[in-house]
């Protein structure tokens, strides 16, 4: 079903999957209650430290979530597609966006209410049981990422850094990386020159081939095992 003609949350292709877990008259609400908006790449969607008045459900495009130290650097936390809801641990404690949400393409999203999905999770037990796997599942996820990049040396961290853009970002050996070589080191907690010099490396010993935004990995094994020895 072609996303623009979905009138209901329930037929939507890249709806959350914790909606099929509302009663019609719930499903009903929250597709009666959604607003939808449009970015454009580098657009925010939210600001850390900006009040959380809505969940936040992509239909299109690419996003990243980053945290801004106190010092204003930003570190790259995940990199969000459809299908996924987007409201932080604030909602539930200070009311108050603990990271910001910017575009990194062109992206269409849609808004809730936050008090309407806090309905859902007071009066629907498996939907509530749905929210807390999905926050766990993320926040593990998370925290991996860090003790994993974190204990790896630049190479390592690298590697590691672009299987995931590969693998579970745009799914194939070849993409076009729409983050900037910046992104890349918040992504991957390095300097923006220690990329330029990493993908140097890896292109010059054959692992990857980089031309501009277009990124191909030719030796995956390789790659891999720099990330394990990393």
């Amino acid at each position: 079903m072609d996303i623009k003609s979905c009138k209901s949350c329930r037929e939507c292709p890249v709806r959350w999957r914790n909606f099929d877990k509302l009663t019609d008259e719930e499903i009903k609400r929250a597709s009666e209650n959604r607003k939808e908006a449009h970015y454009k790449r580098g657009e925010i969607i939210f600001k850390q430290g900006s009040p959380t008045t809505s969940a936040v459900f992509l239909k299109t495009g690419l996003v990243k979530m980053a945290f801004e130290s106190e010092y204003g650097k930003e570190v790259i936390v995940a990199i969000v597609k459809p299908g996924r809801i987007i409201a932080g641990p604030g909602a539930f404690i200070d009311d108050i966006h603990h990271f910001s949400v910017t575009a990194l393409k062109d992206t269409a999203a849609c808004f809730m209410d936050l008090n309407i999905i806090k309905d859902f999770v007071r009066n629907n037990g498996e939907f509530a049981l749905g929210f807390l796997q999905d926050i766990s599942i993320k926040s593990v996820q998370e925290h991996h990422k860090i003790v994993s990049i974190t204990q790896k040396r630049m190479n390592g961290r690298l590697a590691e850094g672009l299987l995931h853009l590969s693998e579970n970002i745009f799914v194939s050996p070849e993409f076009d990386c729409c983050l900037t070589r910046q992104e890349l080191g918040e992504l991957t907690y390095m300097t923006k020159e220690s990329v330029v010099r990493l993908l140097k490396q890896f292109h010059d010993e054959g692992i990857i081939e980089v031309e501009g935004s277009k990124f191909r990995i030719l030796d995956k094994d390789r790659l891999e095992k720099i990330k394990q020895s990393g």
